[in-house]
């Protein structure tokens, strides 16, 4: 009986311990959840604050016309009786204010392959040009995403530092060159942004990412592969690129397909653009597909890029920016292209042949238009 007994407390001791096991093991779990869950709300809001700190500017400063902005106004007040407001601006007859909720980041594709160093080194000027150049706008208010090529060779205003770090000259040239003349690393991010900032109408810039063209073959070949349909004819380069034909891009072809233009053609850097303009398009579709169904991706890729990689956007910021980029949308028509006029510079090489710069020269009238476009609003006096 009494051996009966002690076998019926071994089992109910054995049973409680088991249930202390049940139980330790959900506690530790639940409590691994509930740290990366701080965890990911410390990186949210330490990346969101970070973002928002980053920028001197508060809006662009757009040209307006004083006597279109003064009888406007005039009409407002008087006819709708609308206090009007010191941040709208006019544009085309219409009432417009800028969207402060809109987040800028600047995205660089750099003629240098290997790693990317974020040093910068102003030595030799061999840090890379920014040959590859897009404007990423997230509207957190509307939920949604645009994105702006610019063409390499853009004329704006570029500064060159001798190795001490000091402006020794600036220049009226192509913004790619802007990225080597200040030495790449920190201070080339930083004149890029600078530039790009000034083309724009002053527009501020939350952060910007420089990447080598390693950086290109890693992405492409983590998303299995990029599907194009190749917009220009480029069977000189290789004869199954006929124009209009769908071709699957991975990191051995995709480089060369992106970088390929013909140098003695005028205008090829902008056909180049419209090219590299829809791989991003796919691209970033899909990349914003990986973060839904994974959304450790995010650190997964900025880990893997980090050796190609000159960024200013930390971990915690690239990671409040996947979770707003997720709610917005990204439609074929957000993507946009800055127009303008090329012109041949010609000059002699040293061989005495003749050779040109294709210098792009922005239209001004098409510039504003993207930028209402894409980072105002209009203010009906109806809502008000």
């Amino acid at each position: 009986m009494e051996k009966n007994k002690r076998g019926k407390r071994r089992k109910k001791r054995k049973k409680s311990g088991i249930e202390k096991v049940v139980v330790c093991l959900l506690s530790t779990v639940l409590i691994i959840m509930l740290v990366l869950g701080l965890a990911g709300t410390i990186l949210y809001k330490s990346g969101e604050m970070a973002l928002k700190a980053s920028v001197n500017a508060a809006e662009p400063t757009m040209m307006v016309d004083s006597d279109e902005v003064d009888r406007i106004r005039q009409d407002l007040e008087h006819n709708d009786s609308v206090a009007w407001q010191e941040n709208w601006t006019v544009y085309d007859g219409k009432v417009y204010e800028y969207r402060e909720d809109t987040l800028n980041f600047l995205l660089l594709g750099i003629d240098h392959s290997g790693s990317l160093s974020s040093e910068t080194k102003l030595s030799d000027w061999s840090a890379g040009q920014a040959d590859t150049i897009f404007l990423v706008s997230l509207n957190q208010t509307d939920k949604e995403i645009s994105v702006i090529g610019i063409p390499r060779n853009s004329m704006v205003n570029v500064e060159i530092f001798n190795s001490d770090s000091e402006r020794v000259e600036t220049i009226h040239n192509q913004i790619c060159l802007q990225y080597g003349y200040a030495g790449g690393g920190e201070l080339g991010l930083r004149k890029m942004k600078e530039s790009v900032s000034e083309l724009m109408c002053g527009l501020p810039i939350h952060g910007a990412c420089a990447v080598s063209f390693d950086a290109i073959s890693v992405i492409t070949d983590r998303l299995g592969g990029i599907e194009v349909v190749v917009p220009d004819d480029m069977t000189e380069y290789n004869k199954a690129y006929v124009q209009g034909s769908t071709q699957t891009l991975t990191g051995k072809n995709v480089v060369n397909y992106l970088r390929y233009r013909k140098y003695d053609a005028l205008g090829s850097p902008t056909t180049r653009l419209a090219r590299q303009k829809d791989f991003m398009r796919v691209a970033m579709g899909r990349v914003m597909q990986e973060i839904k169904a994974n959304p450790v991706f995010v650190k997964d890729i900025y880990v893997s890029l980090s050796a190609y990689m000159n960024t200013d956007i930390s971990v915690d910021e690239a990671v409040y920016i996947a979770s707003k980029a997720l709610d917005c949308t990204l439609a074929e028509q957000s993507f946009y292209q800055l127009t303008g006029e090329d012109r041949a510079e010609y000059f002699v090489r040293d061989n005495g042949e003749q050779d040109f710069y294709d210098d792009y020269y922005i239209d001004e009238d098409e510039l504003q238009r993207i930028m209402y476009e894409v980072f105002y609003r209009e203010v009906r006096v109806s809502d008000l």
